[in-house]
């Protein structure tokens, strides 16, 4: 991998911020300073060294929490009062804290804005988060979504078709309604507030978004504000939904 990807496995920091540490020359791979931002580098067969300090890479942790409404998911948000990053075990920090001995930088993977809740993943493993993220792999997502008003049979076929905005088309996969308010709303990518905007954009207002899966994770019945680390087996079916080597 490269070298600032494997830094950050390592638990240094975010990806740019290790670039920042390799271009400064404070990071050296079998005795030699590296500058080069493009060099491979494994964990297996090179010693990598962070000021003379032996860099190992982290084991891989994944993480799910119910995120309730309020609660930001960035931690590079200055103006939040609350991030996700409060909800987590002690043992996990941001990817921006400084390291702490046994404790693992993660990082959340995709998008759940401030007003919406649900299920929210929390990994170290960037090959994995990049797979669940990226359109290439279509792994679904599913939300709970209210709306303001009676849902309209007849709006169905024109949301999932979508339409043009400034970052793309925005749609909905599929759509099952559950009361006359209340739908389940499928998406297998992430745009900024995509299922906001798409329903805004036919005229109603979500008044209420709760994802309650992501692949093959489901929310299941933990409590808002709850969370809990995958077992193996949650862990192995994950990585196999989107072809990441599970050996």
């Amino acid at each position: 991998m490269r070298i600032a990807h494997a830094l950050a496995s390592a638990g240094l920091g975010s990806r740019r911020k290790c670039e920042v540490f390799v271009a400064n020359g404070a990071i050296s791979v079998n005795g030699e300073v590296v500058r080069d931002l493009g060099r491979q580098v494994d964990f297996k067969q090179d010693t990598i060294r962070y000021r003379n300090k032996v860099l190992q890479a982290a084991p891989h942790v994944y993480y799910i929490l119910n995120k309730p409404e309020g609660y930001v998911v960035t931690a590079q948000d200055i103006h939040a009062k609350k991030t996700v990053f409060e909800l987590l075990p002690h043992q996990l920090v941001n990817q921006t804290r400084q390291s702490s001995t046994n404790r693992v930088r993660v990082f959340p993977v995709g998008r759940l804005d401030k007003d919406s809740s649900g299920l929210l993943l929390m990994t170290n493993d960037g090959e994995l988060a990049n797979r669940l993220i990226h359109p290439r792999f279509h792994v679904e997502k599913w939300y709970e979504v209210k709306l303001n008003r009676a849902w309209m049979p007849q709006d169905r076929n024109k949301i999932l078709n979508g339409f043009h905005s400034y970052d793309g088309i925005l749609k909905i996969e599929d759509i099952r309604p559950i009361s006359t308010r209340a739908l389940l709303v499928e998406l297998r990518e992430g745009k900024k507030r995509q299922i906001r905007r798409v329903f805004k954009h036919f005229g109603y207002e979500v008044v209420y978004l709760n994802r309650i899966s992501f692949g093959p994770l489901k929310l299941g019945k933990l409590g808002l504000g709850q969370g809990r680390f995958l077992t193996s087996v949650e862990a192995k079916e994950l990585r196999k939904a989107v072809n990441v080597d599970v050996a």
